[in-house]
């Protein structure tokens, strides 16, 4: 009995031990499949990550494309209208100063103003020459209209003789009417000193009461002139003048400068301002200087 006790103690070890080993292999088969699903769901999850990585910098990339390619195109649009505008014929208003018959009269120093002065003056006169201002003025202007429709510009002149009378708020109007991109006042220089020498141009100021807003491009095109100007005759520059004195600079609505060629009370600079190939100079220099105005 005894025996047969201790054969089924024996038997039922067998057994339990048969089941552990059973049970062992089975929960590190259970742990190893869990640790392959682990891993697996960390590549997947590394996969993703990078993929999303990935799409993120071909959409930076993406954009940063089509900003290159906007800013491109906009400068391309730029640089056609900016073509456009230079092959555009751009109109020029040219005034000779003064006249032979003084317009009669006086006008306002500027729109809205209270001050009058007089509608135009007879200007100075050759001190060695006789050569009178108004003469020399549209001498040199008829020249100057040639040479710059020569090089593709719309000139208008406020007058082409020396007979009529215009006041400074009629020159003014040629240039408003024409929408004239630049407006030109040929003059020449007086003074009681006649030691006095060399060329400037004229303005408005930035706190002008008339046409502010027009400071910057008169400014503008004064100095070109007179740069250019300096440059083709060699003359002394006086630089620019900035007042709101000449009311033929008051009224204009478009840019705008005087330009004093030089003194006629100078003995040797008025006659240099007669002969032909100091002209010539003059208009080169002016011209060069309004195209360099508009940004030839």
């Amino acid at each position: 009995m005894k025996n047969l006790k201790r054969l089924f103690f024996i038997m039922c070890a067998v057994f339990i031990l048969a089941g552990c080993k059973e049970k062992v292999p089975e929960e590190e088969s259970l742990k190893v499949q869990e640790e392959q699903e682990a891993e697996e769901e960390k590549l997947r999850k590394e996969k993703e990550e990078q993929e999303k990585i990935k799409k993120q910098k071909e959409e930076e990339e993406r954009k940063k494309q089509e900003e290159e390619e906007r800013l491109k195109a906009e400068e391309e649009e730029r640089a056609r209208a900016e073509e456009e505008a230079r092959k555009k014929p751009q109109i020029v208003v040219l005034d000779p100063g003064h006249s032979a018959v003084v317009a009669e009269g006086s006008e306002p120093l500027g729109p809205g103003s209270q001050e009058y002065k007089s509608a135009d003056a007879a200007g100075t006169r050759g001190i060695s020459s006789g050569v009178p201002e108004y003469e020399l003025t549209l001498t040199v202007s008829l020249q100057l209209k040639a040479e710059l429709e020569s090089r593709g510009y719309t000139v208008l002149m406020t007058r082409e003789t020396n007979d009529v009378p215009i006041s400074c708020i009629q020159r003014a109007d040629v240039a408003n009417n024409a929408g004239a991109s630049a407006y030109v006042r040929i003059h020449a220089n007086g003074s009681e000193n006649q030691s006095a020498r060399g060329a400037m141009t004229i303005c408005t100021t930035p706190q002008s009461p008339y046409a502010p807003e027009l400071y910057t491009a008169s400014r503008q095109l004064s100095d070109c002139i007179l740069g250019k100007f300096c440059e083709a005759t060699g003359c002394i520059s006086e630089n620019v003048w900035e007042t709101d004195s000449m009311s033929g600079n008051n009224w204009s609505q478009v840019p705008v400068t005087i330009v004093e060629m030089g003194y006629m009370t100078n003995p040797e600079e008025d006659m240099l301002m007669q002969t032909p190939e100091y002209q010539a100079q003059i208009v080169q220099g002016i011209a060069n200087g309004i195209e360099a105005f508009f940004g030839y």
